[in-house]
């Protein structure tokens, strides 16, 4: 079934520096975890970043999004997950190679909005559009402030989910069609990365 997508604008640079009301996870299941990875993959492809594919483990109670390096032959489990700390690490050093021509800011802020693009990808699908921020404790929002924090941009998680829902939504189609590949266990992007020479447009 198609869901029809009004597209969000993109986001106001002015609210990067405004601390906005918060809001708590609204949806009461464990929501879609195919959409939410197909997120990841589309934010990630969006901003020129190395996509590699994406993985849902049998049963569809995990995912995991391929992007920077690809996903293994097992889904990681919160047990192995990498804390904050060495994400912040990992995501500056590659920072420079996806995006040489960018700022060290505005690097780390398309690197959390990847992040954060997968749940808000399950709220698109949902229906659900949250006038402040999603305050949620789960890897990818733990991941995202360790980067922002890092970058010295602790207010900019409203901004970066603005912008992912802006580009989630003028590339829904996308997600759609990667999130019913999903289902069946895998998808594999089937093109190569290409570093960028210029800033991946971020507008649809």
């Amino acid at each position: 079934m198609t869901t029809t997508i009004i597209i969000e604008p993109r986001p106001s640079e002015a609210i990067k520096r405004r601390i906005f009301g918060t809001h708590q996870w609204p949806l009461m299941d464990a929501g879609d975890i195919a959409v939410h990875e197909a997120g990841h993959v589309v934010v990630g492809l969006a901003l020129g970043m190395p996509v590699y594919g994406a993985r849902i483990a049998p049963g569809g109670a995990a995912g995991q999004a391929g992007v920077l390096s690809a996903v293994g032959e097992t889904v990681a489990t919160p047990a192995t997950l990498r804390p904050p700390e060495d994400v912040a690490d990992i995501y500056r050093q590659a920072a420079p190679l996806v995006w040489p021509d960018l700022p060290p800011p505005d690097a780390a802020l398309r690197s959390v909005t990847m992040l954060l693009a997968g749940r808000q990808a399950e709220l698109v699908a949902a229906g659900i559009r949250l006038p402040g921020e999603l305050r949620i404790h789960d890897p990818d929002h733990q991941w995202g402030r360790a980067i922002l924090a890092a970058a010295e941009m602790r207010l900019a998680m409203t901004w970066a989910q603005r912008m992912a829902r802006h580009l989630l939504t003028c590339r829904w189609p996308e997600v759609e069609a990667i999130a019913a590949e999903l289902r069946t266990g895998t998808w594999t992007n089937p093109d190569a990365w290409v570093r960028q020479s210029r800033n991946p447009s971020t507008t649809g």
